[in-house]
């Protein structure tokens, strides 16, 4: 994939401005479609496969995979769509590790990790217990 460069980046900018008289146009405007019609269709496949929008779990389950520039890429789900996924999910094939946002039913983050097999074995028993009791409605297991 070619690294978008100065030019090209202001041309997008140009692109996606334009038509647009004020700043609420163009902070509503998807830029997305835009930078994906700089690519050709192979590109296009090969950025869904190696950064894909959204990561199929073990357990079956289909997470939003957040990008954000200099961290690593994340997901954020209660610790109940988690269950049966006992490794640390990858993109890139297979190279990069998904930082995953366990969170409680309230949405309330309770772990970060990019280790969940390390998660299950030894924070969830703690976790678990903490959760139970202020969310007695949930599934634990």
């Amino acid at each position: 994939m070619p690294p978008i460069d100065a030019a090209a980046r202001r041309a997008l900018i140009e692109q996606i401005c334009h038509g647009a008289f004020s700043y609420r146009e163009i902070r509503d405007k998807p830029a997305k479609p835009m930078v994906k019609s700089w690519l050709s269709t192979s590109q296009q496949a090969l950025l869904n496969q190696h950064a894909p929008e959204r990561l199929t779990l073990a357990n079956g389950r289909a997470a939003k995979l957040v990008y954000q520039a200099g961290a690593p890429p994340h997901i954020a789900l209660r610790v109940q769509q988690l269950y049966d996924v006992k490794s640390t999910p990858r993109i890139a094939l297979g190279r990069v590790p998904v930082l995953v946002h366990i969170l409680a039913p309230s949405q309330r983050p309770v772990q970060i990790t990019q280790d969940l097999a390390g998660f299950w074995r030894e924070h969830y028993p703690r976790i678990k217990q903490e959760l139970q009791r202020r969310y007695p409605k949930h599934e634990w297991r």
